[in-house]
């Protein structure tokens, strides 16, 4: 059974409906962004991501840097080569809350985020090597980045990130992404 207009409204009325609580604050990535992502050659694996996220409400000192957190709500739309032809597609929808280190105190444009969510997919992830046991997953990520405008409205990261089941049911082979994002405050 396809789910993928099931999923596709789901993934588009989360967006929409989250999209409203989103607001500027500079200390933290918010708003909406595009992400752009590849698995390893081996994999052959695209992900086009659309997300939107909204600042947890805290703040905090950390070994010289501000520490915040943000909610990233997602969805993203995997496709790979089919050897036998054709290609295999996966949507994914995730939330993850994730944590912001700024560094000098949080006066400067660089940062580093990390974060582990939930994810679910309309069907088995697949790629030409791979094949996922199961449609729930975690997704972990790290990342670096830069805000820029004159109230950081805007900023740029590179990621890396893995998807796996944490052993949940075998197999477990796990799919590692690069990813660039894109974001723009409200």
């Amino acid at each position: 059974m396809n789910n993928f207009p099931f999923l596709s409204a789901a993934t588009a009325f989360a967006l929409l409906a989250a999209a409203p609580l989103v607001h500027a604050d500079p200390s933290v990535s918010n708003g909406i962004y595009v992400q752009y992502g590849r698995a390893g050659t081996a994999s052959d694996t695209n992900a086009y991501t659309l997300g939107v996220t909204k600042p947890m409400n805290f703040s905090s000192s950390l070994w010289g840097t501000q520490a915040t957190g943000y909610w990233d709500l997602y969805g993203t739309y995997h496709l790979a080569d089919n050897p036998n032809g054709g290609d295999y597609k996966t949507w994914l929808v995730d939330l993850t809350p994730t944590f912001r280190l700024r560094f000098d105190g949080g006066r400067s444009n660089w940062f580093v985020d990390g974060g582990v969510g939930v994810s679910y997919t309309d069907v088995r992830y697949r790629s030409k090597i791979k094949e996922f046991s199961t449609r729930f997953n975690f997704g972990t990520h790290v990342a670096v980045g830069y805000s820029f405008g004159a109230q950081r409205e805007q900023e740029i990261s590179l990621r890396i990130q893995h998807y796996s089941n944490a052993s949940i049911k075998d197999p477990n082979p796990g799919e590692n992404y690069v990813q660039l994002r894109y974001a723009h405050a409200f």
